[in-house]
């Protein structure tokens, strides 16, 4: 998939330059630029669909994610700025332990990055056994623990999980566990049997 986004950004920077030399109705201005590059992204990208749909779906996924992601960023930034302009404190700090479903490295440490840029959250440590996430609030949403897992469940790790599930293809890559000796062994005994 990597591969694939790298080439389809690669020919989008490449017809935009061509939309930018040749069609002459295009004007050679930032906005010119702006315009003629999501022209040809979006253009590619309706293409891709007729070569690889988990690959257009997946660029459907991510349009949601970043989605999400502005809308609680713009959220968590206003309700900030209330909390300081304000004079009365109506803050609700608390650590909560949420249960993770991501498994893999990737996905838990893009979930860890995008919940410590949300104003109002930070994540403070993974557990050992890296099913749990540590995460310390300013406003525990609706009140209660369970509130806020169920938001941290249903929001952004939920888009994630969609997200990985399009990206592996049914190939779970399961990188959490007992380190590089547990693989190896693993990786020892399957090879003598």
């Amino acid at each position: 998939m990597i591969i694939l986004f790298s080439i389809h950004l690669l020919a989008s920077i490449c017809l935009c330059y061509w939309i930018l030399e040749l069609v002459p109705f295009v004007p050679e201005t930032a906005g010119g630029a702006i315009i003629a590059f999501f022209f040809s992204i979006t253009l590619l990208w309706l293409i891709c669909y007729l070569f690889s749909k988990r690959y257009f779906k997946l660029v459907v996924q991510i349009m949601y994610l970043c989605k999400y992601f502005v809308k609680e960023f713009i959220r968590s930034n206003i309700r900030l700025t209330k909390e300081i302009i304000t004079p009365k404190i109506n803050l609700h700090p608390a650590v909560v332990k949420v249960p993770l479903q991501l498994r893999t490295d990737v996905g838990v440490m893009v979930l860890t990055n995008i919940s410590n840029l949300t104003p109002g959250t930070l994540v403070v440590g993974i557990s050992d056994d890296r099913k749990h996430l540590f995460v310390h609030t300013i406003y525990l949403e609706g009140g209660t623990l369970e509130t806020f897992k169920k938001y941290m469940r249903d929001g952004l790790e939920k888009r994630l999980l969609n997200i990985s599930s399009l990206s592996l293809s049914g190939v779970e890559i399961q990188t959490s566990g007992g380190g590089d000796s547990d693989s190896i062994t693993k990786i020892k005994n399957s090879n003598k049997k």
